[in-house]
Parts: structure tokens; sequence; C-alpha cells
């Protein structure tokens, strides 16, 4: 079996997991009521919209990686988080309880992860399209959509 990830390389995957909320929250703050759900260009998601997509695959992504912490080699059933949006209706809620519940969320989730073993982070389920993923695998993934995710609002509230 190949090499895990560093200790660095948790500790850091950890610190940009714990910090999206905040770096959400940051940048949602310099919206006005009609700038999460106007004016936006074609085919552009407005910063609700992008919320409401980042909480469904939040709400796929995450249970992920408690599922190849409980179970060995776990399948990892593919979801469209553009239907689980709709069904759960996310766009529709305010900014504030999707951001409130993404805090309360990912602090539950790193809390998770600071008390896991260096050999949990190598725990393996299989996803079925992408195949074999690891905690770590799963976890930088997250924090990555959350890096795209952040860096859209940013560049939709900035024009």
């Amino acid at each position: 079996m190949a090499s895990g990830p560093t200790r660095e390389e948790i500790e850091a995957l950890i610190v940009r997991l714990a910090a999206a909320p905040s770096r959400y929250a940051a940048a949602l703050s310099r919206l006005e009521d009609a700038d999460s759900v106007s004016d936006m260009h074609d085919g552009e998601w407005s910063p609700v919209q992008v919320l409401a997509h980042v909480r469904a695959a939040n709400d796929i992504l995450e249970p992920r990686i408690y599922h190849v912490l409980v179970r060995e080699n776990t399948p990892l059933v593919a979801y469209d988080d553009g239907v689980w949006a709709q069904v759960a209706r996310y766009a529709s809620l305010p900014i504030t309880e999707l951001l409130e519940t993404m805090k309360h969320k990912r602090k539950e989730l790193v809390y998770m992860l600071k008390g896991i073993s260096p050999e949990d982070w190598q725990r393996t389920g299989t996803h079925e399209v992408r195949g074999p993923m690891t905690v770590f695998d799963l976890a930088s993934y997250v924090a990555d959509h959350d890096d795209e995710h952040i860096a859209q609002i940013e560049a939709t509230i900035g024009r």
C-alpha cells in the first residue's frame, strides 16, 4: 500500500475544511438582499444557487467520509446534487440558514476528523463512478469544492 498523507497535509486539510464556512460568510457578507437572487448573466448561478448546490453536495459528500470509516470498503453511491438540491428546496432557504447549517455540520466533521488515526485517513470506499477513494481523497474533494465555489461567489459579487 502506498504511504498516506503526511501529518502536515492532514493538518492543512483540516484547517481548510474548518475555515470554509467563514470564507463563504465573508464572501456573502458583501451582498445586498436583491443581489442573491437577481442581476445574474445567462447561465450564471446566483450566490444563493451556489450555496444551495454546495449544501446539497455536502449532504452527499460529507457522510461518505463517515461511511468509509465505519464499514470496510463501503460502496459509495453516486447522486445528482442538482436533484438533491431541488428535492430539499435549498434554493428557497435564506442564505443565513444555509450558512448556519453548513457551519454546524462542518464543525462536527472537523471535530471527528481531528480524532481519527493516520491509518484511518487511508481507509477506502469504492465510488460507483470514481472508483476507490480514501478518507483523505474525500475530505480533499470537499475542500477543493469549497475553494471552487467560494471563488465563484467572489467573482460574481466582485464584478
